[in-house]
């Protein structure tokens, strides 16, 4: 209660009218529900009906107001106001997180209060309690990742938000509610074994509970990261480092035995789709990278840290785990322990890390010919052009490319050059030494115009300076 923006928010939702509206509207709604019933399944379909409206109220108008606590900041030209205020980024986050969905909140309590009695008249009141407390969890967790995508992609410059975005987010939002109705449609069947996550035994609600709490936590810390560039605080990317890797964690966890096997692919794949989601999200013009190279230059590494882009993070994290995994497959630990499965999870061991491999040029290959169009002088988005070359590289070329002979398509998409019938061979290479030679051909060349681009860069910064002088 002591945070100004979750005070002023407060401010903004509640009002004695509107404290007295809610719990009407939900008492006509409950009396509805009974007077529709039969007198012996009320409670049931009370419990099932403000479950329903509660999800609805928390997922969806609490996931509007948070997302327009800061859109009306940009469109009302007062989020300059808030980087100058004392506040740190984690009482912004959190006076925005609760504050701006306090009146969607108070409604979709009551409706939990409702839900809750209701449920612990059935039987099983545990399990009941669990989805509640889980519900909860994962509808801050829904907020925590809009306002840090929001965040993460806020133009301060541009007030009005494109339709694009408008219907991304409507999309969004009806995927992330759909799956509260069908919870709490489905929350009766029976809490049998459903999965497990790294060798423990979980049932529904235990596993919707686990996953929330994870889901959470990571929302925060990304809340908490995006919250901070928009105020200027200068953060190392070991938030971004630390989710990657947790994400990667979570995932291999629903793999199957041995999950330490599948941890590196699963940690790999993770963080290159981690990189480029920043690549195309981020900054990445000339100056970004010109700051980085001066304090690197100057070996401020802690500056040179604070304001490294994110993707090579992650790509950092891709290459550090293959490495691992390559270390790993070595040893043979990955194979199986039951005669069946052995002989392919050894194949798997020899074709992976060689995939893994591939994919790690092919993200640094892709991050070039984007930093390429990002560093050209204009003002148009590089990501339109980076995106035509990508479609040309890998489908357009190689389609004509392959008519003529399937080996050819592997010099301009070296990924074709994988078949899996090489699961079935005898030998570790599973990429023809075409595919490799084409690789890195591709990311010689790009490194080449890479060097030209900056250099030509260089040169018209210098040509503009000496103009002014």
């Amino acid at each position: 209660m002591n945070n100004p923006e979750f005070k002023r928010n407060l401010w903004l939702e509640f009002s004695p009218q509107r404290l007295l509206l809610m719990p009407l509207m939900l008492a006509l709604i409950a009396a509805l529900t009974i007077f529709l019933s039969e007198q012996d399944n009320a409670s049931s379909n009370l419990h099932l009906v403000f479950s329903i409206l509660g999800g609805l109220l928390a997922v969806g108008w609490g996931s509007f107001a948070v997302m327009h606590s800061i859109n009306s900041e940009i469109s009302e030209r007062t989020w300059d106001q808030q980087r100058l205020c004392s506040l740190t980024p984690w009482q912004m986050a959190w006076g925005k997180l609760l504050g701006a969905s306090a009146y969607a909140w108070y409604g979709a309590l009551l409706c939990a209060a409702v839900a809750l009695v209701t449920g612990l008249l059935g039987s099983n009141p545990i399990r009941a309690v669990i989805l509640l407390v889980a519900a909860i969890l994962g509808t801050l967790a829904t907020h925590c990742w809009l306002m840090a995508s929001r965040l993460h992609t806020m133009d301060v410059h541009r007030v009005e938000s494109s339709r694009t975005v408008q219907r991304l987010f409507g999309i969004f939002m009806l995927l992330q509610i759909l799956p509260v109705i069908l919870m709490a449609i489905f929350q009766n069947r029976e809490d049998n074994q459903l999965s497990q996550w790294w060798g423990i035994p979980l049932g529904f609600s235990s596993l919707s509970l686990l996953l929330a709490v994870q889901a959470l936590a990571l929302g925060l810390l990304a809340l908490w990261r995006s919250i901070s560039t928009q105020l200027m605080v200068r953060t190392t990317p070991w938030a971004w480092f630390t989710g990657c890797a947790a994400l990667g964690f979570i995932f291999a966890g629903f793999a199957d035995a041995p999950q330490l096997g599948w941890l590196w692919p699963i940690m790999i794949c993770t963080a290159l789709v981690a990189s480029y989601f920043a690549l195309f999200t981020e900054k990445n013009n000339a100056l970004v990278w010109h700051t980085v190279l001066y304090h690197a230059r100057h070996r401020a590494w802690l500056r040179c840290l604070q304001a490294l882009p994110l993707w090579p993070v992650s790509w950092l994290l891709a290459l550090l785990a293959t490495l691992l995994y390559t270390a790993y497959a070595g040893t043979g630990s990955h194979i199986a322990s039951d005669t069946a499965n052995a002989a392919l999870s050894q194949k798997m061991g020899k074709v992976l890390p060689s995939m893994m491999w591939m994919l790690l040029l092919h993200a640094l290959r892709d991050a070039g010919i984007y930093l390429f169009f990002a560093w050209r002088n204009s003002t148009r988005k590089p990501a339109g052009m980076a995106l035509l070359t990508y479609a040309v590289l890998g489908y357009i070329l190689p389609l004509f490319a392959g008519v003529g002979s399937d080996g050819l398509a592997q010099i301009f998409e070296p990924l074709t050059g994988f078949t899996l019938r090489n699961l079935y061979a005898e030998t570790g290479f599973f990429f023809s030494s075409l595919a490799w030679l084409a690789m890195c051909t591709h990311v010689l060349i790009v490194a080449a115009l890479l060097v030209w681009r900056w250099r030509s860069a260089v040169a018209l910064q210098q040509d503009k300076a000496s103009d002014q002088n």
